[in-house]
């Protein structure tokens, strides 16, 4: 389990010690093992080279679907962080074209639609030899102070339920 700092607020995405921006759960091995890499980058464009792993099979040969949308939610955030450190996702679609195949390369192209205040529109494209696969749009924002923290006080309130770990509220 990750360490959980002092003032969780503090958390920001920062590059590995190769450059890489990766998530919390990927930094520490400064990997993605989503398969994620940045092939190139501009402005307000990433593009990335990405490989389904065998494990994340979703049936004979092809990538399940939450991996594809996993890939989605990294690649939007990854475009933005960039630019702002203290992003979290609000919202994700994901339209499913074709079946991603595993373990072969794909192209995502991520790029920032629009940005303003707090909410970044992002949107991106997966594809296959210039066949699209998938695309997805998101909603993400920059972190209010106290988010994670508030959201530890939430979870500290719940109290063990017979139906889960922690009660509804």
């Amino acid at each position: 389990m990750p360490e959980v700092s002092e003032d969780p607020d503090a958390f920001a995405v920062e590059p590995s010690p190769s450059g890489r921006l990766l998530c919390g759960g990927c930094a520490p091995r400064d990997a993605c093992r989503l398969g994620v890499e940045i092939a190139e980058a501009r402005d307000d464009t990433v593009r990335f080279e990405v490989v389904c792993p065998p494990f994340w099979h979703g049936g004979p040969g092809v990538a399940h679907g939450g991996w594809t949308a996993a890939v989605f939610d990294d690649a939007l955030n990854v475009v933005a962080l960039r630019i702002e450190p203290r992003l979290v996702t609000k919202s994700l679609t994901v339209r499913y074209l074709r079946p991603v195949p595993v373990g072969r390369p794909v192209d995502v192209l991520a790029r920032i639609e629009r940005h303003t205040g707090r909410r970044w529109d992002v949107s991106a494209e997966m594809t296959l030899a210039g066949t699209a696969l998938a695309t997805a749009r998101a909603e993400l924002r920059t972190r209010r102070p106290h988010h994670f923290a508030r959201h530890e006080a939430w979870l500290a309130r719940r109290s063990p339920s017979p139906n889960g770990p922690h009660a509804e509220s």
